[in-house]
């Protein structure tokens, strides 16, 4: 259920700074938007991701993988929040990815410019869709958003006015070309919930699920 509250107490940013529950919270222009913890079928979802992409992306030394980092435009500037400076403006992704030759964008525990592709776990009811200008204007090349729920998969590049959604294979697999990887899910397994399976296209050897 969403929640809108014109003027936020302090207090409240303040307890849950204290109880370490705003770590997942974004500002928008100026606007502190607090989100849920996320579920446990939404976290194995990014820890089965952070495994493979560790294992078979990270480790053929191809780029440098991150999850729930703050990602802000150049030049941002700071306001106090109850008491804290933070970016006016940023945006948590599940994931991001840098290939080599970008490492210099992580800056003081902050990624300043576009990843070069990030993962979007979508719950339902959250604000995945309403983060693309952000990100369309940061300008990153390639989103992946994956259903929390059906495992879905979808995959946005950067076109010239907005994101462009890749049309799936016959087999309904889609691919990411940046980080060179086909994800394909199947409707269930037998235990009853759907399957990513995920496998690098230029080391189809290397792969994984979740």
């Amino acid at each position: 259920m969403r929640a809108l509250y014109v003027d936020i107490p302090e207090e409240l940013i303040r307890a849950r700074r204290r109880q370490g529950i705003d770590s997942f919270d974004e500002m928008w222009e100026g606007e502190l938007h607090m989100a849920p913890l996320p579920s446990w079928r939404h976290q194995r979802i990014d820890w089965d991701l952070v495994y493979f992409f560790r294992s078979h992306w990270e480790n053929l030394q191809e780029g440098l993988g991150c999850s729930h980092v703050g990602v802000k435009f150049p030049g941002t500037p700071e306001v106090d929040v109850a008491g804290q400076s933070v970016p006016r403006s940023f945006r948590g992704p599940d994931l991001v990815f840098l290939l080599r030759g970008h490492e210099a964008r992580v800056q003081e525990g902050w990624l300043v410019g576009p990843p070069d592709a990030l993962i979007e776990i979508r719950s339902p009811g959250d604000e995945t869709y309403e983060k693309f200008p952000f990100y369309f204007d940061l300008g990153v090349p390639e989103l992946i958003v994956i259903h929390r729920d059906t495992k879905a998969v979808e995959i946005y590049t950067h076109g010239p006015n907005e994101f462009e959604r890749q049309v799936p294979a016959p087999d309904g697999s889609v691919i990411s070309k940046v980080l060179d990887t086909v994800f394909r899910t199947t409707a269930e397994n037998p235990g009853g919930d759907p399957v990513l399976f995920l496998r690098r296209g230029l080391h189809p050897e290397r792969e994984g699920r979740a």
